[in-house]
């Protein structure tokens, strides 16, 4: 004897490729989020010509001396107008303060 196998109602199917998508669509929106709030912080930063920014990470942090919080970005990039490849971290606090540790290599030429 076989078991009996139902099938799924349409409304959940539905609802469970509406929710699939919704999430999907979230999760570029917050990575683009991300994207443009640290460009803006490499622009305040003079890296106006960059392209290929990456997050890899963030993180709240406090800042012990100021007792201020902000936000550390990990970041990767690629500086056109000196045409380095620059990696590391990006920080701006909530006074709008802006701080980096960025190690830049010299690209090759193609």
């Amino acid at each position: 004897m076989k078991p009996e196998v139902r099938k799924m109602p349409k409304k959940t199917v539905i609802l469970l490729i509406t929710l699939v998508i919704l999430g999907i669509l979230s999760f570029f929106a917050v990575v683009y989020g991300k994207t443009i709030k640290a460009t803006k912080i490499l622009n305040q930063l003079g890296y106006k010509n960059i392209k290929k920014v990456h997050i890899y990470s963030t993180q709240e942090f406090l800042n012990e001396t100021t007792n201020i919080k902000g936000m550390q970005y990990k970041v990767s990039f690629i500086d056109l107008n000196k045409n380095q490849e620059c990696r590391g971290f990006i920080v701006k606090d909530l006074k709008n303060n802006v701080d980096k540790d960025l190690d830049c290599k010299q690209l090759g030429k193609i």
